[in-house]
């Protein structure tokens, strides 16, 4: 809890609400702590559900100020999503789209898929090997389509 106050004073904490408003469902401290774990700790990063980037982007952010070279997988199936406050027709399209933006780009990998296919934990196993990630973000719906 004093890490998350003491971060309310830190540039990262402007960097981290002006991304949320248009492109993260996310609380600000959740933000905030994906960012501090991506920062301080050891290990690549896999998140499962990016949605718009939000999460993916604070984690870029934490890897960016480590200095550590650090690899970061986010897996996405894709679709369109009406939310109420973050709509999109086109989920992979945006999200690449905010990657850049922010750019983080070129620090994430993005795997597209469901991340309980074959193929998509294929891919994952290509890129990491067994014992390497040291933070793993799930923020997926929880709907398995088969």
């Amino acid at each position: 809890m004093q890490t998350l106050v003491e971060y309310r004073g830190h540039p990262i904490n402007n960097e981290l609400q002006k991304m949320r408003r248009k492109h993260s469902m996310l609380h600000l401290d959740v933000l905030t702590a994906i960012y501090h774990f991506a920062k301080i700790g050891s290990g690549h990063i896999l998140e499962i559900g990016p949605y718009l980037g939000g999460s993916a982007i604070a984690a870029a952010y934490g890897v960016r100020d480590s200095g550590q070279p650090k690899t970061i997988i986010t897996i996405e199936p894709g679709g369109r999503c009406d939310h109420p406050t973050l709509p999109t027709k086109n989920i992979l399209k945006d999200l690449k789209k905010n990657l850049a933006k922010f750019g983080v780009a070129h620090l994430i990998t993005l795997i597209e898929g469901y991340s309980w296919k074959e193929e998509t934990i294929a891919a994952v196993r290509q890129r990491l090997r067994p014992g390497s990630v040291g933070l793993l973000v799930i923020d997926a719906d929880g709907n398995v389509e088969t």
